[in-house]
């Protein structure tokens, strides 16, 4: 049985992960900002503390004993320079800084894909490796802004720290790109678990991504940690392309990196389908 602290407790990916890791044996620290709420806390099995993601002495007496610190905090999209600053990446430092301060070991930061948005989905480093980061978006900013102190906290004060390029996580693929960068619930706990059992050492990025049999992008990066993705979006294909025919964008931050897409707006000024 490990403790682990999880930032963004409120949101989607969390939520999906609570029974996953309880169900693995795990006791759960809850971090989320003052006043929002946390669903079905199970007193036995989760704490809930209540914290601004850039108060660095709360969240450090939150990480307390934790093994691994999952820091899913942030705005999940595009949002004007000022906000993006102070939540995605203030906040981020904060974490980093929290979880030092507390003796936590271990990090697993939630990057995006959009950290590297204007890579094409066929550049050689995206099939073997992992591309340097060129973000699409100021939202994508931040995310190579996670992974860079991701790398100064492993280095300098010897954590090890995995930046996760999450692509597309959902109960199920939406739509064709999807087919492509679907990350399954199941999958992300396993890389929870991943980052929580590793030997390796140091700061590593990594693809959050499921095994799909339509992937681009290479699974080495997270295989060298342990993460051995499971699940394929090839079993819901039928029923997505019969939704929407379209075609995979030609470079992996697909719409967030059209210029049409505005920066500093949020869905850059688009709304999404009802």
């Amino acid at each position: 049985m490990a403790l682990l602290a999880l930032t963004g407790a409120s949101g989607r990916i969390a939520t999906a992960l609570r029974p996953r890791l309880r169900a693995a044996g795990h006791h759960l620290v809850l971090v989320d900002g003052p006043g929002v709420p946390l669903r079905d806390v199970d007193p036995a099995t989760e704490r809930a503390v209540e914290s601004d993601l850039r108060d660095v002495d709360t969240q450090a007496e939150a990480f307390a004993g934790a093994d691994l610190v999952v820091h899913l905090g942030a705005h999940s999209d595009e949002r004007a320079w000022a906000d993006i600053l102070a939540v995605n990446i203030d906040g981020t430092h904060a974490v980093c800084e929290a979880a030092r301060l507390a003796g936590v070991p271990r990090l697993l930061l939630a990057s995006s894909v959009h950290a590297a948005g204007f890579v094409p989905v066929d550049a050689p480093l995206v099939r073997e490796g992992m591309p340097l980061p060129a973000p699409d978006t100021y939202y994508g900013v931040s995310k190579a802004a996670l992974e860079a102190l991701g790398g100064l906290y492993a280095g300098r004060f010897g954590m090890t720290v995995v930046s996760a390029r999450i692509m597309t996580f959902d109960d199920a693929p939406g739509g064709p790109r999807s087919l492509q960068s679907w990350l399954s619930p199941d999958d992300m706990t396993r890389l929870v678990l991943a980052t929580l059992t590793t030997g390796a050492v140091g700061h590593h990025v990594v693809w959050g991504v499921s095994r799909n049999t339509r992937r681009r992008v290479d699974l080495a990066p997270g295989l060298a940690i342990g993460f051995d993705p499971q699940d394929d979006a090839e079993v819901h294909a039928s029923g997505v392309e019969r939704r929407d025919p379209s075609r995979p964008p030609g470079v992996l931050g697909g719409a967030f990196a059209d210029a049409a897409y505005l920066l500093g707006v949020p869905h850059g000024g688009t709304r999404p389908a009802p």
